[in-house]
């Protein structure tokens, strides 16, 4: 057995040193080294681990510090992010109330022209016995109309793109629908010498729920195009039932041509706004590309979609597949599409109206169309005399309200959210006369209690379409019938000069042709408009913007009425600015200009 090798480095006693050059020495040496290195190796690999555990805690460190900064950066680049973003959603919000005003604006403007062009050429028709004026006449009508299409498409469109698109849910009959559309289209396809066709499987059922007058739009959308894109043969229109539930259909609309068809690489963009097959079908046919696009959003907003079948040169299917509700036989059916309401269908010559109306000028025109089916209307000048008037009577004294929005003294909005808080007040029929016919701005009369709207400048068929809905036919046994109404002024032979920069011909249409009470309202325009805009400043100055905006509103009204399109458009120009109302100033002293450059014109025109 080796002997123990001491700890320490001390010399052992002589008795026990070995002898030098001995085997146990030399076996004790080597232990001794042995031993030593064993010690070196030891404290090398302690070292060596002591040395790599602080590097990793280094590296650690290292990362660590790394993510911290990461996390900051991260979180500094979201902060940024969402300012940007909530900076961009503002503007766009402001873009896109800007874009409503100028679509609510320039529609109107758009319309109201348009609306007389087509009236007037047809009434000139019906008094016109030369066949070329006839026929300039007929073209005139025809022309008006398609834009008043392609007007209403582009509403349409934005409307949808804005999110502002509602689709009904009424009950309505489809084979009279449907009837309707055949009378529409008939002539078109007579005229170009087509068989047009319609037929409906026995199994589909006639009382439906939804939107017949989309359902219509886009039936009448896909049949016009047929009729266009076929020189010779035929359109069939088919209906028929793809599925049935408990309570509601998915009903097919197939209408198939045998015209020019579609090549295959253009039916993927048939669908896009604007998209047209190629530019020489638009030469060739016209057209703007917006009906396809309108009639797929529309499908696709009652569950639906439509598809196309065409091959080029054999003709195009087109169909229509939408999910609608089950009608009851007892569900009273809507009224038929584009029937024109007349003063003689009228049967509320008994009913009780209270017009509410701070224009002069917009009441007299208001209570014409009333009279003019046997109504004497209450009047007030705001909503402050409306509310005592209805203040002083029962509930069911009045059968409807007529109220404008912008009042002095007390605003058509305020009066009615008053008059919707008293006892029994809750039915009675309040509808908003107003220029204001953005959804979102008749869902601001919607939420303070009014029913409908219509709108000013006065379309006397929307006018009686709205008494027809709210006015009930017979008034109950020994109501008090209302005096007489006063005879309407007899119209005189037009004899008015043409007056640049006035629409005479469409506000002759809105005064009922009646050229006397024309004259004296632009008379009284001349009069009485030197003080608009030294008034709009006042309240300007002083401060009271909404006053201001209430002005430049109401002035907009009565501009829009008398013909005066580029005074009404500045005038709308300026109660959009007054929003912010530094920027009023300048549309102020334009609107100022006009009138008086206006102003002078008429003068000179009537001899003032």
């Amino acid at each position: 057995m080796a002997p123990r090798i001491p700890a320490t480095r001390k010399a052992l006693p002589l008795s026990r040193q070995v002898p030098k050059g001995s085997p146990r020495a030399a076996r004790q040496a080597a232990y001794l080294g042995a031993h030593a290195l064993r010690r070196m190796g030891v404290r090398q690999t302690k070292r060596a681990a002591l040395g790599a555990a602080m590097r990793d805690i280094g590296k650690h460190k290292l990362a660590e510090r790394h993510l911290q900064e990461q996390q900051v950066r991260l979180e500094q680049l979201v902060r940024e992010r969402t300012v940007q973003l909530t900076s961009a959603l503002e503007a766009a919000q402001i873009a896109d109330k800007a874009k409503d005003a100028f679509v609510a604006n320039v529609s109107h403007e758009l319309r109201t022209p348009l609306g007389a062009v087509i009236g007037l050429s047809a009434l000139a028709l019906g008094r016109c016995e030369n066949p070329a004026q006839r026929d300039y006449l007929e073209k005139i009508g025809k022309a008006g109309k398609h834009l008043s299409r392609i007007i209403n498409d582009l509403l349409d469109l934005s409307k949808i793109v804005a999110g502002r698109m509602e689709i009904e849910t009424i009950p309505f009959s489809l084979r009279s629908m449907i009837r309707h559309a055949e009378g529409l289209m008939a002539n078109k396809a007579e005229s170009k010498g087509l068989l047009l066709e319609f037929s409906i499987d026995d199994d589909v059922p006639d009382r439906l729920a939804g939107d017949p007058l989309r359902i219509e739009q886009i039936l009448l959308n896909l049949i016009g195009n047929a009729i266009k894109f076929t020189p010779t043969g035929r359109v069939d229109v088919h209906v028929s039932t793809q599925t049935r539930a408990a309570d509601s259909i998915r009903l097919v609309m197939s209408v198939a041509d045998t015209g020019v068809g579609i090549r295959a690489a253009d039916i993927g963009g048939l669908f896009q706004p604007f998209a047209q097959t190629d530019v020489s079908m638009t030469r060739k046919f016209g057209g703007t590309g917006l009906g396809l696009a309108l009639s797929q959003h529309l499908a696709e907003m009652m569950d639906g979609r439509i598809d196309v079948d065409s091959r080029e040169g054999v003709g195009s299917n087109f169909c229509l597949a939408i999910r609608l509700g089950l009608g009851m036989d007892s569900d009273p059916p809507e009224d038929e599409p584009g029937q024109a309401i007349s003063p003689p269908d009228l049967h509320v010559a008994q009913a009780s109206v209270l017009v509410v109306e701070d224009d002069a000028m917009n009441m007299e025109i208001a209570v014409e169309l009333l009279q003019a089916v046997g109504i004497a209307p209450r009047t007030a000048c705001n909503g402050q005399e409306a509310v005592e008037i209805l203040g002083e009577s029962d509930a069911g004294r009045f059968d409807l309200v007529l109220m404008d929005i912008q009042m002095p003294v007390l605003d058509g909005l305020s009066a009615t959210r008053l008059i919707r808080t008293w006892p029994g007040f809750d039915r009675l029929p309040i509808v908003a006369m107003t220029a204001h016919v953005l959804a979102h701005e008749k869902r601001i009369s919607t939420d303070a209690g009014m029913n409908d709207h219509v709108c000013k400048p006065f379309d006397a068929n929307d006018f009686y379409r709205m008494l027809a809905k709210w006015l009930p036919e017979h008034r109950a046994a020994g109501t008090p019938a209302p005096a007489e109404p006063a005879p309407a002024p007899t119209p005189v032979r037009p004899t008015l000069p043409a007056i640049r920069g006035v629409d005479t011909a469409a506000a002759l249409t809105r005064f009922f042709g009646d050229e006397q009470r024309y004259r004296y309202w632009l008379t009284k325009f001349v009069e009485e408009s030197p003080s608009v805009a030294p008034e709009i400043r006042r309240a300007m100055a002083a401060g009271r913007t909404e006053l201001a905006s209430r002005m430049a509103h109401t002035f907009k009204s009565r501009a829009g009425t008398l013909g005066l399109n580029e005074l009404q458009l500045r005038a709308s120009a300026l109660e959009t600015a007054l929003n912010d109302p530094p920027a009023g100033v300048p549309e102020l002293r334009g609107l100022e200009r006009a009138i008086d450059e206006a102003r002078r014109e008429i003068a000179t025109a009537l001899g003032l």
